[in-house]
């Protein structure tokens, strides 16, 4: 930074990068799974081969960062979102095959994955020392109250016929292609106020990819959290749409109250890093998983066998536990905050955050597949047993931290 006030400059860019990120995260990924249901008809099996497409870039992304690493973080970041903004185009305006329409979800899904750990690592490179979960938490909150926003809005546009899959331009597409295009341009105005990357501790720089034994902590914890994100982008949403047989309106009323939830939850977690370190944070993270994705397992039981019905008591408490359910992303500050407080060097955090995503993607494609399976064959309850059962790795890697992290 040439000044502090260089410094607040970048700081607001970015504060509204995350939030156009956010609102063009809930224009498209998050109603992709009415998207799916509307336009192609999907059955469960196949959408949990769609993820293959949707999450395979999450694996990749460990090298397109390293290979983008002489740009920088931000510059990275604006190459992502045109990423986004060209694959949305395809979907939005063409009405792609079944079998195009996957070639340019992967696009699109490839810009969103470059840009997750470019999103912590920038937003971690603007805190100041002893803020970071406190500045993580803010960033978090930001991104969340416009992602409550843009629900409210796809809820009421779908529930009053403004929104429609079946219409030649898919109205939401194109606003998300609009906001990943200014998001870009944001990025590009950033470069004016860091007219460098933040330097290392060390002379050593890292393009390379970065594995470390020490590391594996993180490791672990995302490839937890990889099993676990299905519940959220995938078979959460499938039991309002799939055994509740509720729409888009439906899912994005839910998604309003989780966001909700999640702007009080946001700065609570960051609070909590700065004040207990990652130790406590995973553990409590952990007991919290068990407990929702097992509730969840047994209403989704419940109504897959005739137990439940739709239109009951059982029907609301459905849609509170998937709230809490969703409200478990939440807690993806704290992997970001475990990664920086066991880092050798700052050089090698974004790298590392781009493996950790790579972790958590191999999983996300082997898992959701294999869920798919289960969901139909064995029972639906059974995919979110097994992913309550994940959240031991939490608790264990907290446990074995020291008492309290750094930031």
């Amino acid at each position: 930074m040439e000044n502090k006030n260089d410094f607040k400059k970048a700081v607001t860019l970015f504060t509204l990068v995350v939030i156009l990120v956010a609102i063009m995260s809930g224009f498209s990924s998050q109603i992709y799974t009415n998207y799916f249901k509307e336009v192609y008809n999907v059955t469960s099996v196949q959408r949990g081969f769609l993820e293959i497409p949707r999450e395979s870039p999450g694996i990749l992304c460990m090298f397109i960062i390293a290979a983008l690493a002489p740009l920088g973080d931000i510059k990275s970041g604006i190459f992502a979102q045109i990423l986004v903004a060209v694959g949305l185009t395809a979907m939005a305006f063409f009405s792609p095959s079944y079998s195009a329409m996957m070639l340019f979800l992967f696009i699109a899904s490839s810009g969103q994955h470059i840009f997750m750990p470019l999103n912590d690592s920038i937003g971690m490179s603007l805190a100041q020392d002893g803020n970071v979960g406190k500045t993580l938490g803010r960033f978090k909150t930001c991104s969340t109250v416009f992602s409550l926003l843009t629900s409210l809005a796809v809820f009421i546009c779908f529930k009053y016929g403004i929104f429609s899959f079946k219409t030649h331009i898919i109205i939401p597409f194109a606003i998300a292609i609009v906001a990943a295009v200014i998001a870009a341009v944001l990025l590009i105005g950033m470069t004016k106020y860091i007219r460098t990357e933040p330097k290392p501790k060390t002379e050593k720089k890292h393009s390379n990819l970065v594995l470390r034994k020490e590391y594996t902590p993180y490791y672990l914890v995302t490839l937890a959290y990889g099993c676990q994100k299905r519940i959220k982008l995938v078979f959460g949403p499938w039991v309002i749409a799939d055994l509740l047989l509720k729409g888009a309106d439906t899912i994005s009323l839910l998604a309003i109250g989780t966001y909700f939830i999640g702007i009080l939850i946001a700065p609570v977690i960051g609070r909590m890093l700065d004040k207990m370190g990652a130790r406590f944070s995973l553990i409590v993270e952990g007991i919290y998983i068990i407990i929702v994705f097992s509730a969840m397992g047994f209403l989704a039981g419940g109504f897959a066998s005739g137990k439940f019905i739709t239109d009951t008591p059982a029907m609301y408490a459905a849609f509170i536990v998937y709230m809490l359910c969703n409200v478990f992303d939440q807690f993806s500050t704290i992997h970001a905050y475990l990664m920086r407080s066991i880092a050798r060097d700052a050089s090698e955090i974004t790298a590392t955050l781009s493996v950790g995503l790579s972790v958590d993607h191999v999983i996300a494609i082997v898992v959701s597949a294999i869920f798919g399976i289960v969901w139909a064959e064995i029972g639906a309850q059974y995919v979110f047993y097994i992913c309550a059962a994940t959240a031991i790795i939490q608790i264990a890697v907290g446990l074995s931290l020291k008492n309290k992290a750094r930031s």
